[in-house]
């Protein structure tokens, strides 16, 4: 079931996922996202959104922010 973030109203309901990583790209992933004052989380969101533009480029619909 979507979810809204508590106390940030949003337009977009967001989706939880719980993924297991290798502690070798778990710590690739923080040192990403401690280099550039993100958080993990945004990181693999980051890295999905360009995973689905990458793939699907012509059908891949971005909605207004």
């Amino acid at each position: 079931m979507p979810r809204v973030a508590a106390g940030k109203p949003s337009e977009k309901p967001s989706h939880r996922l719980s993924i297991s990583l290798s502690a070798e790209n778990h710590a690739e992933l923080a040192q990403i996202a401690e280099k550039n004052k993100v958080s993990i989380a945004w990181v693999v969101r980051e890295a999905v959104e360009r995973l689905l533009q990458d793939e699907l480029p012509l059908f891949h619909v971005r909605r207004p922010q």
